[in-house]
This record gives structure tokens, sequence and C-alpha cells, in this order.
């Protein structure tokens, strides 16, 4: 039997287990039975993985948020530690959420110095914090990366990595007549601009950038009489989000995965990307969507008091897009910290609608950074997966 302990945090680590697991399963010897255990979340139990803690806390943000919550996520620390001390995988994999897994990796290397790990998904440290490429190199046998310029960067550190293409880059777009059903159930007519508000999947997320995605929203409302403005939101934020906006006095069409199946709520939103003239997005992962579903966007990006002077402070990158740094242009708006506010987001959707060649630029840099994440190439799990049992010679 082959032992393999996962760990990983949030929705998109769940998401990025789960195919991993399902690839490893079909790339391995269909003779060897393959044991999952560790730290993850319902997506990958559906693949057989056992949880063994709960993964929720590990989608924390922010200095502040780190503070709140250090003695559950360092009892869950040592837990983990001493469950891989005693059940002795054949290999320990982490996957994202940086703050948690360097410092597991970290505490059972210490103590298991044999012990192989490969860690999944680059934590920014060609952005900030570059100190943790010591981590890294001291306590990880092999990186897979999924942002094309981080295999380069690490060589200069002489650590092994496997640049195996963002999950993004294959994510299937929306059959027509979905997206045709779509528009149909919320009556909305052909000649209605459509904008997506994208203000984040956590609680801290909502309670920075909704207050400015809606005045934007207000703004454009009264420049525009025939738009509509669709939130999708995650279970974790619908309920504070349906209090806050009700309070606002403006219509926002509300999608919550709380009310529907996530198949469901992953089908709407991709529909909604499809359709959508114009998105006011945090940025993050969800800007590398909408650039997959080919929507303008204005990106926004606003943290605590403290975390913001952290990150002024010791950034090495002029942009937080992830298209900007692909491509190494600045053809997708966006506005950081003190700058993100409504009277700047407006000024740039206000463009893009009146006028879609302005619009035209960003969309030519969204296909190039899709093409540079592997567009067209075999699946990003499966290439982990090949990954993995080449470097470690698994069977």
């Amino acid at each position: 039997m082959l032992k393999i302990f996962i760990s990983a945090g949030e929705h998109s680590g769940d998401l990025l287990g789960a195919r991993l697991i399902r690839a490893l399963k079909d790339e391995l010897d269909t003779q060897n039975i393959i044991d999952f255990q560790g730290v993850g979340g319902p997506l990958m139990e559906r693949e057989g993985f056992k949880s063994l803690f709960d993964f929720s806390l590990l989608s924390i943000m922010g200095i502040k948020d780190i503070f709140i919550n250090f003695f559950p996520i360092l009892k869950i620390l040592i837990q983990a530690r001493n469950y891989n001390l005693a059940w002795k995988p054949d290999l320990v994999i982490t996957i994202d959420s940086p703050e948690f897994n360097l410092r597991l990796a970290t505490m059972i290397k210490k103590r298991w110095k044999s012990v192989k790990i490969v860690h999944y998904v680059l934590p920014s440290v060609w952005a900030w914090r570059q100190g943790r490429v010591k981590i890294l190199k001291k306590n990880f046998d092999h990186i897979l990366s999924i942002l094309p310029f981080e295999k380069d960067f690490l060589k200069n550190f002489d650590i092994k990595c496997d640049f195996v293409g963002h999950p993004i880059a294959t994510n299937v777009l929306p059959k027509t007549r979905d997206v045709i059903a779509f528009k149909r159930n919320l009556n909305i007519r052909n000649s209605t601009k459509i904008v997506a508000l994208l203000p984040g999947s956590r609680i801290g997320e909502l309670q920075r950038m909704l207050p400015i995605f809606l005045e934007t929203a207000r703004l454009l409302s009264d420049k525009f009489s025939d738009i509509i403005f669709i939130c999708p939101t995650p279970k974790v934020v619908s309920k504070y989000f349906e209090e806050f906006v009700s309070k606002q006095g403006i219509e926002i069409k509300h999608i919550s995965a709380e009310s529907t199946s996530s198949e469901e709520f992953e089908k709407s939103k991709r529909s909604l990307y499809a359709c959508s003239d114009l998105a006011l997005v945090t940025s993050g992962t969800v800007v590398l969507e909408l650039a997959k579903a080919n929507v303008p966007m204005v990106v926004g990006y606003r943290t605590g008091f403290l975390t913001q002077i952290i990150y002024r402070l010791f950034i090495n990158i002029s942009s937080a897009n992830l298209i900007n740094l692909i491509t190494k242009k600045n053809d997708i708006p966006e506005f950081l910290f003190y700058k993100c506010n409504y009277k700047n987001l407006y000024s740039e959707a206000e463009k893009i609608l009146v006028n879609k060649k302005q619009a035209e630029s960003q969309l030519i840099s969204s296909k190039q950074a899709i093409r540079e994440l592997g567009y067209g190439t075999k699946d990003p799990s499966i290439r982990a997966a090949k990954s993995i049992k080449n470097y470690f010679k698994l069977q």
C-alpha cells in the first residue's frame, strides 16, 4: 500500500487536491492501493480522501486574521506533524496555503529528515517575503508551479521545480444554450449591460471591497439606464452579502451557493462570466477565470491597515494582477490600497462600457496569459501527477 499525506486549505486547495488525487490514481499502478489522508475538504473526500482535521481555519488571510486564529491553527499544526511522524507516509504533498503548509513541512522535516515532501502552488516569493525561499529549499524536495515564470525564478536558488500549468487554462467554457437559459431565468434582455460584481470569497474581503463596488454600481446605474449587477457568492459569505446589500438601496441580483448545489453554482458563475460586459473584481485567482472567459475587468484590492503597511513596505512587484505579471504589460486596470476607491473604479468601468475598443488591449493580454498558463496542453493535474511519479520514482 502506498500512503500519501495531503494538506490543502480553502476551496481552491480542495479543488486542486481532488483533481490531483484523481490523476494520481490514474497515473500510478492500479494494482497498488493508495491511502490518501490528511487535511482536506469535501471535494477531496469524494475522491476517497480521509480528512483528519477541519481545514476551514486555513482559509484565513491577513495579519490580523492569523493573530486571532493563532492557537487553533497551532493545534492543528502540532496534531498534523505528530500524525505524520506516527503514520510514516511514503510522500507528503502540501497544496497552497503557505502560511500553514510551510510551517507544517518545517515541523515534520525537523523531526523526520528522510521524509519526501512536495509543494503544489508556489507561494508568491517572487513578489514579497523572498526569505521563504530558504524554507522551500531546506524543507521541500520538489515544487510544482502553476505560473510560467516561477520555474526560472527558483532556478536562481537551485530549487527543483516543474511548471505543470494552471487549472484555469483547461476550464471548460459554458455552452451557448446554458448562457441563454441563464439570461432568460433572470429576465435579462439582450440590450442590457451586465456587470459582474466579484468582491471576494472571504468575509474580510467583502467588508473591505463590497462597499466600494456598490458605490461604483450606484454611479454606473445613474449613467446607464439599462444595466444589471450580478454577484455570485460562496456559502460562507452569502448571508453577510444579503444583510449588507439589503440596507444599501441598490438592486443587486444575488447568486448564492447556499441555495443551490455546488455544480449548479459553478455552472451559473461560468454563464455569468460568458455574458458579462464588465467585471468589478477583487484581485485574486478569479481574475484568471475572467481572462479565460474573455471578460473586460477593473481590478481592485484592499487589505486591513496593518497588512497594507507591511505589503507596501516589502512587496517587490508593480502589479498584483496575474495577467499583467504574466504578460509584463499593464493592460488590466487595477487600483490597489488607497487608490482602490469608487471614483477610480467608476472612471475605468464607464470607459469600458461606453467604448468596447477600450477593452480590446486587455482582452488580447488575457488571451496571451491563458496561452502561457498552459491552454491547449495536457491537464495540469495529470502533469502534476506525472511529475510526482517521475521525480519520486513511484509505481
